[in-house]
Formats: structure tokens, C-alpha cells, sequence
């Protein structure tokens, strides 16, 4: 089975801008919330000066970059008049020069860097109020509100199978982790600036995800492009309850660079043929028939195909449904969410630091997960999760 990378590219061509707009309907009616505040005092407080008192909801509409999005605006009626107040910053927000797509573009980024309070001004900026109207504890009170966009644990949430790889980008590399939990669910769990075959960034970005709270207790299935540093960082960080599926698209370029073109047609359906075999003896009879054949051919390419043979048929081993499975023996998910962040990143010439570029990273790498829908098979995560919890799995990874 084949990815669409055009159909992925087409639904997450827009979404940034999406997680632009739902970011700016959020700091929209946070800054509403706090004008209604200051005018009325807070929600039953009892002031005999007031000029003012809440007066329900109402449908409206506010302009961000250039389109009309509905959103529930508070009311406010005048203790003195009986009329309604109008409310400064939804007025400001109507109009159709509001919110340009460069300050939205710079509300995003500033999420992706965690500058929070910053987004608030840019967003202040955007609708037109002056940054004296917002207040210190207001800015900081909604800095935390947009936080929540970025930050998360990842407690109390089992991720029997991460992918990690490593992915060439803005002239260097990015390691990301991508999480599958029990229900079929993708997250990305984080990025380092490395590659695989460093051993110490790979560790650095393991025992992240640990602080972060991630689960080493219980077995979990890794699905890696094979770099030998990630392999040993894995083994150190999680020990014996980690299961390693090596990618078959890298072990299989890795073979090919050693065979001759005249050959590798046949060599290439000798492999795909023994990773079809649903039965794990009788695949890895044929890979090492394979690496026999090799042997004669191309003495380099046998010995690649036998380096992590083992490991490119563990799911194999843990008779998981076709449904499944599939999905499961290459880093394909972690390449397709990284398409997001080329797109986003595509017309930008110059990078001014690393900073920028975890920046940049982060900001498409969470925007490609609001896009995200479950691995395809997942009825079969149950399956799975028992396979990997059988003792006779843990006996063979301890063997």
C-alpha cells in the first residue's frame, strides 16, 4: 500500500491558516471577556456604581485576515440609558481591515516559541485595540489560556508504538517522535535538531518525552529508520520492554545501493515477497535464502540485508492483522506530518539560527496534528497491545 503525499499535502495546505484563525477567535473573545469585565465588574459582584450589567449573547461576526468568522459576542446594557453598550474591541474586530494574515502568521509563531504574552499583543494588534487598553494580569491570564495550544503532558496516555526518524530539512536534521495511543490516535510527541546517529540527541529526546511523563513501564513497540545510536539510546532509556521494528523503505534502499541495476528487480521482489509472509519462520527462511543469493551477487548488500534482519520482521513475529500491520513497518507517518512543515517552510531563504528553526518545526509539526486521523487498522490496537504485554514477547526481547 502507497501514501497519497499529494492528497496529505492538499489537506494540510490550509492549516495553518486554520489554527490561525481558531487561535484568533480565542484571543478575540478572551479580549472580550475583559472589556465586558472592566465595564460591568467581575460576574456577581455586587457594585451599586456600576454603569453597566451583562446582557446574554448574541451571534456575530469578526474579520480575520480578510474572512467573516461567526462568534458568540458577550452584550452589555447601560444601568443609566436602559440601551446597549457597544462593546470597543468587537467593534474594532467587524471591521474588514482587521486581523491582517501577516499578524496572524506572527500570533502562530509566537505559539510555536512559546512566546505567549507576545501572541496577545500581536493579537492586539491585529483587531486595532492599543496594548495600554490591555492589562498585565489580562495578558497574563490569556497567555496561559493560549498555552494550552502548545504545551501538554503526556501522563495517563499509553502510546504502545512510537515512530522516530530523522528528516532532512533547512540544511540540517530533525529527529521527531510520533506517538500512536491505544485508541489509533497520532500525536507528535517532540522533535530534536540531530540525527539518528547521534547518540546524545537521541537520548536528550527520549528521556524528554519521559520527563513529559511518557510511560517506560510497559512494552512498547518502536518503529525506527535503523540508525544504530537510536537503537542504543532506545535500549538505554527503556530497556527490555522496548520492541524495535527496523523501517523496511530505509533497509530496503540501504540493500539497493549495493546491487547492481540489472539485478535489483528481482532482488527487490525476493524481499518484498519474504516481508508479505504473514508466518515469521518461514520469512526469515527467505531472508536468509536472500542473503545466501546476495552473497554471490553483491557481498555489501547481504551484509546490510542481515544488520537488523531480526528487527525488520517484529511485527511479523507479533501476528498482528494485516489491517494493521501494514502501517506499522516504516516511518511513512513521521516523513508525511514532516510535508507540512516543508510547505509551510518552502519560500523561506534565509534561517537565522537554530532558534528559527524549531520555531518554524514546531509550528507545522502541530498543525499537521490537528490534521491527524487515526492509523488505519486501529480496531486491531487491542490486538496489538496484548501482543506486546504476552510474557512470551518480553521472554524473546530479554533472549
Amino acid at each position: 500500500m502507497t501514501l497519497d503525499r499529494g492528497e496529505v499535502l492538499r489537506e494540510m495546505q490550509e492549516g495553518l491558516h486554520r489554527f490561525g484563525v481558531t487561535l484568533g477567535l480565542e484571543v478575540a473573545a478572551l479580549m472580550m471577556k475583559d472589556e465586558v469585565e472592566r465595564l460591568c465588574g467581575s460576574r456577581y459582584e455586587h457594585r451599586p456604581d456600576r454603569e453597566a450589567t451583562r446582557h446574554g449573547q448574541q451571534p456575530g461576526v469578526i474579520t480575520i485576515a480578510g474572512q467573516k468568522i461567526g462568534i458568540e459576542r458577550p452584550r452589555v446594557r447601560s444601568t443609566i440609558t436602559n440601551r446597549e453598550v457597544p462593546l470597543k474591541v468587537y467593534g474594532l474586530a467587524r471591521r474588514e481591515e482587521a486581523m491582517p494574515a501577516a499578524v496572524l502568521a506572527r500570533m502562530v509563531r509566537g505559539v510555536s516559541c512559546r512566546d505567549y504574552e507576545g501572541v496577545i499583543e500581536s493579537a492586539a494588534e491585529g483587531f486595532g485595540v492599543k496594548r495600554s487598553s490591555v492589562s498585565r494580569a489580562f495578558s497574563m491570564a490569556s497567555a496561559k489560556k493560549v498555552s494550552e495550544l502548545r504545551e501538554r503532558r503526556l501522563d495517563d496516555v499509553r502510546f504502545p508504538v512510537i515512530f522516530i526518524d530523522g528528516i532532512g530539512w533547512a540544511d540540517t536534521t530533525m529527529v521527531v517522535a510520533l506517538g500512536i495511543s491505544e485508541d489509533g490516535s497520532k500525536r507528535v510527541l517532540g522533535f530534536r535538531e540531530g540525527a539518528t546517529e547521534n547518540g546524545e540527541v537521541c537520548k536528550a529526546l527520549l528521556e524528554e518525552l519521559v520527563e513529559r511523563g511518557l510511560d517506560t513501564g510497559q512494552a512498547t513497540l518502536f518503529v525506527i529508520d535503523g540508525g544504530k545510536a537510536l537503537r542504543k539510546a532506545i535500549t538505554k532509556v527503556w530497556g527490555t520492554r522496548a520492541l524495535v521494528q527496523r523501517c523496511r523503505v530505509h533497509k530496503k534502499r540501504n540493500i539497493e545501493a549495493h546491487v547492481p541495476e540489472r539485478l535489483w528487480p528481482e532482488v527487490a521482489r525476493m524481499l518484498d515477497r519474504a516481508w508479505a509472509e504473514p508466518d515469521y519462520e518461514r520469512a526469515r527462511k527467505q531472508l536468509v535464502t536472500l542473503a545466501a543469493y546476495l552473497d554471490r551477487i553483491a557481498p555489501d548488500a547481504a551484509s546490510s540485508l542481515r544488520e537488523g534482519l531480526e528487527e525488520t520482521l517484529t511485527v511479523t513475529r507479533l501476528r498482528i492483522h494485516p489491517a494493521l500491520a501494514i502501517h506499522l513497518v516504516t516511518t511513512n507517518p513521521i516523513e508525511s506530518s514532516f510535508s507540512c512543515v516543508r510547505k509551510l517552510t518552502r519560500r523561506v531563504k534565509r534561517w537565522r539560527g537554530g532558534l528559527m528553526k524549531h520555531r518554524w518545526c514546531a509550528t507545522g509539526l502541530l498543525d499537521a496534528e490537528r490534521r491527524f486521523r487515526r492509523i488505519k487498522g486501529f480496531s486491531s490496537m487491542p490486538q496489538l497491545i496484548k501482543a506486546l504485554d504476552a510474557p512470551v514477547v518480553q521472554e524473546k526481547k530479554i533472549a
